[in-house]
This record gives C-alpha cells, sequence and structure tokens, in this order.
C-alpha cells in the first residue's frame, strides 16, 4: 500500500527544490534537494516491499531526517545574519556576472556594500572577484563600476579581481589588507547562506569577520543553503 504522506512530502521536497532551475539556478543544492525529495517518494510508494512495513517505524524516522536538515539550513541562515560597527574596511565577495550585467545576487551584495559605506564615511571597500570565462569583465570592476554610479568615491574602492573561488576571494583581499594597514576585524559582505563559510575562512587567515548580508531571494534560498551544508564540510576538512 503505497504510503500518500511519504508520496506528498517527497513531491514538495522536490518542487522546492527543481523550480530554481527555471530561475537558471542550478546547482549541487538542486541535485541533493530532488535526490531526497525523489527517495521519500520512493519511500512512500514501495514501503510495503521494506524489510518491516510499519509506519511506526518508517514515518518517525523520514520526518526526524527531514525535520533534522531543516533545522540544519536555518542554523546556517541564522548564523548568516549579524551585525558591523564599523569597521575600517569591508570585503565584498563576487557572484556571476552575466556578460557584462551583474546577477541578482551580486547586485544584492553591492546593494550591502553600499550601505555599509553610506554609514561608514571612513571605510573602503575591498571589491573581489576575477572574471569568468562567460563574463565580460571582472566581477570585482563590475562592482566597482555600480558603486562608483551610486556616488562612492573612486579612492575607497580597491579591486581584487584575480580570485576564482571564495577561499581566493578572501585570501587575495587579506593580501590588499595588509598592504592598506588595515585592522584584521573586517566586514563581510555576501549573501547570508554564504556567510558562515565565509567567516571560517577568514578565521583561517587571520581576519575577524563580521556580516554585512545581503538576502536571497525566497524562492532560491532553500538551494543554496543546502548547497552550503556539502561546501562547509569539505570547508572543515581543509587544514
Amino acid at each position: 500500500m503505497i504510503n500518500l504522506t511519504l508520496v506528498i512530502a517527497g513531491a514538495v521536497i522536490v518542487l522546492i527544490f527543481i523550480l530554481p532551475v527555471f530561475e537558471q539556478v542550478f546547482n549541487f543544492g538542486t541535485v541533493a534537494g530532488c535526490l531526497i525529495g525523489s527517495a521519500v517518494i520512493l519511500l512512500g510508494v514501495f514501503q510495503n516491499k521494506l524489510p518491516r512495513n510499519d509506519n511506526s517505524l518508517w514515518l518517525p524516522l523520514v520526518i526526524a531526517e527531514i525535520t533534522a536538515i531543516t533545522a540544519l539550513l536555518i542554523w546556517i541562515y541564522i548564523k548568516g545574519r549579524g551585525k558591523t560597527h564599523g569597521q575600517q574596511a569591508i570585503i565584498v565577495l563576487g557572484c556571476r556576472v552575466k556578460g557584462d550585467k551583474p546577477s541578482l545576487a551580486l547586485l544584492k551584495r553591492v546593494d550591502a556594500a553600499y550601505q555599509f559605506l553610506l554609514e561608514n564615511p571612513k571605510s573602503v571597500a575591498i571589491l573581489s572577484g576575477g572574471q569568468g570565462k562567460d563574463e565580460y569583465l571582472s566581477e570585482a570592476l563590475c562592482m566597482k563600476q555600480l558603486l562608483i554610479a551610486r556616488g562612492i568615491e573612486k579612492n575607497r574602492l580597491f579591486l581584487e579581481d584575480e580570485s576564482t573561488s571564495t577561499d581566493e576571494n578572501i585570501r587575495f583581499s587579506k593580501v590588499i589588507l595588509d598592504e592598506l594597514d588595515l585592522s584584521e576585524d573586517v566586514a563581510v559582505a555576501t549573501s547570508e547562506y554564504h556567510q558562515l563559510r565565509a567567516k571560517m575562512i577568514c578565521r583561517r587567515y587571520g581576519l575577524n569577520a563580521f556580516a554585512q548580508s545581503s538576502p536571497t531571494k525566497l524562492s532560491l534560498l532553500p538551494t543554496f543553503l543546502l548547497r552550503e551544508v556539502f561546501a562547509l564540510v569539505r570547508e572543515s576538512l581543509r587544514k
């Protein structure tokens, strides 16, 4: 007998993680979420063929696993929230540029950096992000153009346009911080789901990071949060 509760729950999970594909977002979180949802559907369909066909065993187990994963995603989101307090510098982590146009996530990060720079007129920004194969300009330069267009002075903006990963974003930005003789207390502008990993990497390079988070579109948030679970595990295993 099919367990409709599990089938419906699995279908909802698949739907949550497949919808971002229609917004041109596809990553490891998409795959992992769809696999989790599919596994729940299959468990509901073939429950009677399992060694013990007993809802008192399988249903609580699946609910507990889904609850644990959800709690983990919420924890990553909460840890990505924070406050800055007038740091001398803000590191703005890059994100995709579509040709010569910033992605929505990059725009949101620029918004967060702009707000920080307005509130802290003596602070500077290190704009970090190289140029991908499908990008007509570096992510750092794209951010610089956006901030200058909003009235931020050029002499407050420093480019780090060689990095290709979050680790390199922060490692190369640390070099600039040292060259400018700035404090190791830094604000970091990035998406809220990305902040926890950014803080981990900052600690590796002797930086004390404070979150200046940018919001992510709600429909995309589960995919990015689930992707971060695996990225955080990988980061934790690094020496």
